[in-house]
């Protein structure tokens, strides 16, 4: 069955939902300077503090406690790692979450009732498999063994260390039928029960449009914009992407930022020119495959400003 996108479709939002949602949460309720688990509320934001950027916090009976021992990757404060872990440890942080998400008019675990409307996305958790698989953690039921422990040694002796300790010795929850109405990312699903941080915001290109130009003319949060990663490579603002001269963003005026999503989203900012710039398409359905979805925004970037 196909249904038409129109400009009503909500659509998966993927890690756009940390500028616009985690973020200006967190730069309410704590400082810069404010330590989560022993790291700053700037690193975190920046991307910062170390951690690698991704685990299957799912796959752990104790998921911040698996960040906390097993997400550093190098000294915090030395390069910048893109890590979704971050904002996992800022949703945990931030008090009543889903309501002061709500507040912003974020939607957030949307009802049943609006899947109509919703962009399916893929069919099954098929990426995270294979990217758990890469890690040498596989689902229990299809591992020679339900041992932890061998399940451990097999990430180890890839390079990422496991703690046999923090391992759920259950069926692992993968999802394997069409993930619609339903937050794509795993550990938004799975341990937030649709949000935790990194992803989880579902909206229409008018909404993004609207949260974002919020923030943008909130002096609040002008802060967030110009406070930079200086002198590392990738810079980031807090919680925002600083344009590099990507492929992407190569024909903006100097000073633009913005943020993209892995199921295909992005947002983007560029102020010399009065642009919000919206773009929600679904390239993870009905399978996450590899595409030039840079050169597609640039493409899109090159319309909107023409």
């Amino acid at each position: 069955m196909r249904i038409a996108a129109t400009v009503d479709t909500i659509y998966d939002c993927a890690s756009i939902t940390k500028p616009l949602v985690t973020t200006p949460l967190a730069l309410r309720q704590f400082s810069l300077d404010h330590e989560i688990h022993g790291y700053t509320v700037r690193q975190l934001l920046t991307h910062t503090s170390g951690l690698r950027a991704w685990m299957p916090l799912y796959t752990y009976r104790d998921p911040i406690r698996a960040i906390i021992h097993e997400g550093p990757e190098c000294e915090r404060g030395t390069r910048v790692i893109y890590s979704d872990l971050n904002f996992v440890l800022l949703w945990n942080a931030i008090d009543d979450f889903d309501a002061k998400a709500r507040d912003l008019g974020a939607l957030l675990k949307p009802p049943a009732s609006m899947k109509p409307i919703i962009a399916a996305t893929e069919w099954g958790q098929r990426w995270e498999m294979k990217m758990c698989a890469e890690m040498g953690v596989i689902p229990s039921e299809r591992s020679e063994s339900r041992d932890p422990l061998k399940r451990a040694t097999s990430a180890h002796a890839k390079g990422i260390p496991r703690l046999a300790s923090l391992a759920r010795n259950d069926t692992f929850p993968f999802r394997e039928t069409l993930i619609w109405g339903e937050t794509h990312d795993g550990n938004s699903h799975h341990i937030g029960g649709g949000c935790a941080g990194n992803a989880g915001l579902f909206a229409t290109a008018t909404q993004v449009f609207e949260m974002t130009r919020t923030i943008v003319n909130d002096p609040f949060f002008a802060d967030a914009i110009t406070n930079q990663t200086d002198g590392m490579n990738d810079a980031r603002g807090l919680g925002w992407q600083m344009g590099t001269g990507s492929v992407a963003t190569e024909m903006l005026s100097p000073g633009n930022f913005g943020h993209t999503g892995f199921t295909g989203t992005s947002v983007w900012v560029d102020r010399e020119r009065d642009r919000i710039m919206v773009l929600l398409t679904n390239r993870v359905h009905p399978s996450a495959a590899p595409n030039a979805m840079q050169k597609i925004r640039g493409d899109f970037h090159r319309l909107a400003i023409a």
